[in-house]
């Protein structure tokens, strides 16, 4: 009995023991992780008073990624990534790069939202080891389910109306960007284009033939000042 009871003790204190060097370990793993969040807080503080450690050289081929601050508007996500894509297809940056400098430019609610997910993500080798993954983390956070259904709602409804052929155009292209349909083809873009013109333009449009996206919007351009000129004819 006695022995047994000493076999017991003895493994308590062992369970103990490595609850202990689990804690150390886990409280370590956290400490290490602060401490690369605060080195890129003070490289970034660093870089806004302009003593970045990094020489001209280096500075000039670093790509500079604006600034989020994690607002609660989607259009003001998509238009920040939409610039960030465009940087880094200009610029060739290694993946890693990628997402440490876009993290160096989060501000508040977005500094606060990847602190958070890293210490919520402790144990994971790394959350995000390329621009494509980080978006795709930051794009199920800031942008809801909803607003791409709603968006192509508003994309399929879009009409001209009283606006003139070069804002219904790039109407046209921001919401196919929104929602992620600018690669769609040139077949489907001509239809979605040409189903929202004015009736007074669509009936002179639909006389002439026409292949590409480009071709129909200079026929609609070239239709519209003309109607544009005959109406101030009238007038006058």
């Amino acid at each position: 009995m006695m022995r047994l009871l000493r076999d017991l003790e003895l493994s308590r204190k062992e369970a103990f023991e490595q609850l202990r060097k689990d804690k150390e370990q886990s409280d370590l793993r956290i400490q290490e992780h602060i401490q690369r969040l605060e080195a890129k807080e003070q490289e970034r503080e660093a870089r806004k008073r302009g003593h970045s450690r990094r020489n001209p050289s280096q500075e000039k081929q670093t790509p500079k990624i604006p600034k989020f601050k994690g607002e609660n508007d989607p259009n003001i996500y998509i238009e920040w990534e939409q610039k960030v894509d465009q940087i880094f297809t200009i610029h060739v940056v290694s993946d890693q790069k990628q997402v440490d400098l876009v993290v160096l430019e989060f501000e508040d609610y977005a500094m606060t939202w990847w602190h958070q997910l890293c210490i919520d993500n402790i144990n994971q080798e790394s959350l995000a080891t390329s621009w494509r993954d980080l978006k795709n983390l930051m794009h199920a956070r800031f942008v809801p389910s909803y607003y791409r259904r709603e968006t192509l709602l508003k994309l399929q409804r879009l009409q001209q109306g009283s606006v003139c052929m070069d804002e219904y155009y790039k109407l046209i292209e921001s919401m196919l960007l929104k929602v992620g349909l600018q690669f769609e083809s040139e077949e489907e873009k001509v239809a979605r284009f040409v189903s929202g013109l004015r009736r007074d333009i669509l009936d002179s449009v639909e006389l002439y033939e026409y292949s590409s996206l480009d071709k129909v919007l200079h026929l609609a351009i070239k239709v519209e000042t003309q109607l544009q000129k005959k109406k101030k004819g009238q007038e006058e």
